[in-house]
């Protein structure tokens, strides 16, 4: 097996696993709605999130570190109302007060640094407007504390890339008290048998949600709405998800 290690996707491969998974967009698709201005998309990747609310008519800016991603979105947009950034969101180079909306889907709150989450905040809050919302999803914490400390990896899923080649997906992890590091093997068979092996890794820094309720508060937030997930249904500690909608 030949194998090779990287910290994320490229992503043709990332837009063959998650790209179909479209669960949560009627709720980005109605904060949208809502908001009456343009939208920021926090770490938009190739544009899972943010193309349909550019395709609902939203005027959306995508910040990503990733120039390979934002790529692979630029060459989707087709025209749409979305302009593509690349800029480490922690320091974003944008106005202040330009922005109505803020989203950061896909799991991607818990992986800023528990350090850095209050400069975070704070520079979310000075892009958006006057009663401006911010909006995330995250692993539910509390339901992530009760996990065994170490998972073997276990088939998650099988598809096909964009080369039509046969593609397994494994998952495992390690948790500890404040972090938990998931782990993604991807297995391609090739036509001649053999398999080649990306690995891929994500961390996630672990908080009681008080914490960040908190952190939150201190940048000058406000929260609206704390769910379980994406129907907005009430946040449990089994629940999956943790979405908070929170405004300026």
């Amino acid at each position: 097996m030949e194998k090779y290690t990287r910290t994320a996707l490229p992503p043709d491969l990332y837009h063959a696993h998650h790209g179909a998974f479209a669960e949560d967009l009627p709720f980005w698709r109605g904060l949208a709605q809502q908001a009456e201005g343009p939208i920021l998309a926090l770490g938009c990747g190739i544009g899972r999130v943010a193309l349909p609310l550019a395709a609902a008519g939203a005027r959306v800016i995508g910040v990503d570190l990733d120039p390979a991603m934002l790529a692979f979105l630029r060459a989707r947009a087709n025209g749409l109302p979305l302009r593509a950034v690349q800029a480490d969101f922690h320091h974003l180079p944008l106005p202040r007060g330009r922005f109505a909306l803020a989203t950061l889907p896909c799991n991607t709150f818990t992986t800023i640094p528990l350090t850095r989450r209050g400069a975070f905040l704070r520079g979310v809050a000075r892009v958006l407007r006057p009663r401006g919302v911010f909006a995330f999803s995250a692993p539910n914490p509390v339901s992530i504390a009760t996990l065994p400390p170490h998972a073997e990896p276990e088939i998650e899923a099988v598809f096909h890339d964009a080369a039509g080649l046969p593609v397994q997906v494994s998952t495992g992890w390690d948790r500890t008290e404040t972090l938990w590091r998931v782990v993604w093997h991807y297995d391609r068979l090739h036509p001649d048998g053999r398999v080649e092996r990306l690995t891929v890794s994500q961390s996630h820094h672990l908080a009681p949600p008080e914490t960040t309720r908190a952190r939150l508060r201190a940048a000058g937030f406000r929260i609206e709405g704390e769910y379980g997930n994406f129907d907005r249904s009430p946040l449990t500690p089994n629940a999956p998800y943790w979405v908070v909608v929170a405004r300026r």
